[in-house]
């Protein structure tokens, strides 16, 4: 790990724990263990480390062609296995930086950034809908290989994609997103429409 990424890192800690205003850079000082000069080297300010911080672990992994891979003739039921997969990825990586009720913070830490990251808003509608496109084009592949009947695809694509929100915010009181949750949901849904 470089020592960009290594501040970046140790910075989005940071930032998941407390609010943008309340860390000083004595606070991010302690937090990475580099001065301000070292820091400062890498970015002109706080608010430019802040987003940094934010595209490198909301912007980027919750694009959805970073976040999830396929090939253009999986089936919807493939599509649900590596959806969850994908998951499980992001999970993965946050989950190993050890920071205690990570789901709950990171919640705080995606409102923050729509006060403070420029565009913020339009970004995450964009992943978004893309998102939402992406479901939408492997449920009408479906129906049209005839693995599915003939559905609102729009509609069941906004099932899908509102399924894993609902969880995912709901569980991040609690314990986090639970997948093998999410995955039993997506095959009841999946069992339900297929031919």
């Amino acid at each position: 790990m470089t020592t960009k990424e290594r501040i970046i890192e140790e910075a989005f800690k940071l930032f998941l724990n407390h609010n943008f205003e309340k860390v000083s850079i004595i606070d991010l000082e302690k937090a990475i263990g580099k001065t301000r000069g070292a820091i400062f080297y890498f970015f002109k300010n706080k608010e430019e480390l802040f987003n940094e911080v934010v595209d490198t672990y909301i912007v980027k992994t919750q694009n959805p062609s970073d976040k999830f891979k396929f090939d253009d003739d999986f089936s919807l039921e493939q599509f649900i296995y590596q959806y969850i997969n994908g998951i499980n990825t992001t999970m993965s990586k946050m989950l190993s930086l050890s920071v205690v009720n990570i789901y709950k913070h990171y919640f705080s830490l995606y409102m923050q950034a729509s006060r403070i990251y420029p565009n913020f808003s339009e970004i995450m509608i964009q992943n978004s809908m893309d998102e939402l496109n992406l479901w939408e084009k492997v449920i009408s592949r479906a129906v049209q290989t005839k693995e599915i009947k003939e559905v609102d695809t729009r509609r069941y694509a906004t099932i899908f994609r509102s399924c894993f929100l609902g969880l995912a915010f709901d569980r991040c009181f609690s314990y986090g997103l639970n997948t093998e949750e999410l995955l039993a949901i997506y095959m009841d849904i999946y069992d339900r429409i297929k031919k």
